[in-house]
């Protein structure tokens, strides 16, 4: 019989396949201005998942009056990939650039950018089948499925909040930001968007996941104090909040 043994730390232990949380008792909070979190110590690991991947975030908006971004990993201009908030256009773009070959996904977001609640993004790329595919709450919203170019280059920056060509802050609440050298199938970020609210532990194989051999960053964004920012995955990719950026009780 499958069991959870719950652990004094709030953590669990998953016996045969079963699921595994842990306890999620902080987010992270952006004010919009200039608070972002460095991910730099990932570069190697984001260049490694340049031409096929997959990454997650949840995110709590605030209105702005401006575009904001969840993260950007890049090299320069030509070759980066990122999820961002397009605040003229009224619409969320899950956009991947390679050789200055840009493709993305546009998403008109309804209210997902100030409702006040929160919401999964992610994207996956493949420079082998030539698509990339963005999803909101567990839903593929659109695709591009053309040429993704070819990727040049070492990734130099990684940052969370930011983006580092025209700053672009985030103003609200992140949580749960995750990385995987494959694209995720559709089944499994559906799994992921319903496990994050009874906060599941993606380094674990639950259900329909089944990816966690091949996650390679996990910044859970729950430890509560300070200005570090804990990668679980088991490259200890450690992340440092910038200008501000606090962690608050306010969680998924």
């Amino acid at each position: 019989k499958n069991r959870t043994i719950m652990l004094k730390l709030g953590n669990s232990l998953s016996l045969a396949g079963a699921k595994t949380t842990y306890s999620n008792d902080f987010s992270l909070s952006f004010d919009g201005t200039n608070d972002y979190v460095t991910l730099d110590a990932a570069a190697a690991s984001f260049t490694a998942i340049s031409t096929e991947g997959t990454a997650a975030i949840w995110a709590k908006s605030l209105t702005t009056t401006g575009s904001k971004t969840l993260f950007r990993a890049k090299v320069d201009t030509n070759n980066e990939f990122f999820i961002f908030w397009h605040n003229s256009s009224d619409e969320w773009r899950f956009t991947y650039k390679a050789g200055g070959t840009g493709r993305k996904v546009q998403y008109s977001a309804g209210t997902t950018d100030s409702d006040n609640a929160w919401h999964l993004f992610a994207m996956t790329w493949s420079a082998d089948a030539d698509e990339l595919k963005g999803y909101v709450d567990g839903t593929q919203v659109g695709s591009d499925v053309a040429s993704l170019g070819t990727w040049s280059g070492d990734i130099a920056a990684v940052d969370v909040g930011q983006n580092t060509s025209d700053g672009a802050y985030y103003k609200g609440l992140l949580d749960e930001f995750a990385i995987w050298n494959e694209p995720l199938t559709a089944a499994e970020i559906t799994a992921i968007y319903n496990g994050g609210r009874s906060s599941i532990d993606l380094t674990s194989n639950y259900g329909n996941y089944t990816s966690a051999a091949n996650l390679k960053g996990y910044w859970r964004f729950n430890e509560g104090t300070g200005t570090t920012a804990i990668d679980h995955s088991q490259n200890n990719l450690v992340g440092t909040l910038t200008n501000g950026t606090a962690y608050t009780v306010t969680t998924i």
